[in-house]
């Protein structure tokens, strides 16, 4: 009976989705413009600046996890924690990468079309949480 019940569970685990053998898909980021208001120009456009090295991150990420686990094939999401490095602030964002990327980036076919795509993507993902 226990082997049919494990036979099962595994069966479903399949069916509802792909079985991630690693840890959850998480990044952390230290901030402190991200938190600061940012009302003025010179505050909007270093807040601007900064955030166009965080796609640059999830994108080192994304290319870590492809490579480390091979089994990925469909897209998948990754939080993305932005955190002040003094208080406890946090804000937790899900930045998608979507399946025409993971394609991209594991077959290297239209690598670098998807590279500046997936870059641009993810700082209008990013901004439009901010």
């Amino acid at each position: 009976m226990k082997k049919y019940s494990l036979l099962f569970f595994f069966l479903a685990q399949l069916s509802w989705g792909q079985i991630n053998f690693l840890a959850p898909y998480e990044m952390t980021i230290e901030s402190e413009l991200a938190f600061a208001p940012a009302q003025e120009e010179i505050d909007q456009m270093r807040l601007s600046f900064e955030a166009q090295q965080w796609p640059v991150e999830v994108l080192k990420y994304t290319l870590f996890r492809l490579q480390q686990n091979p089994y990925i094939v469909s897209g998948f999401s990754i939080e993305l924690t932005l955190q002040h490095p003094d208080q406890s602030k946090k804000l937790v964002l899900a930045v998608p990468v979507n399946d025409r990327y993971v394609k991209a980036f594991r077959t290297e076919e239209g690598f670098n079309e998807s590279y500046v795509a997936f870059l641009s993507d993810t700082y209008e993902w990013i901004l439009d949480f901010l």
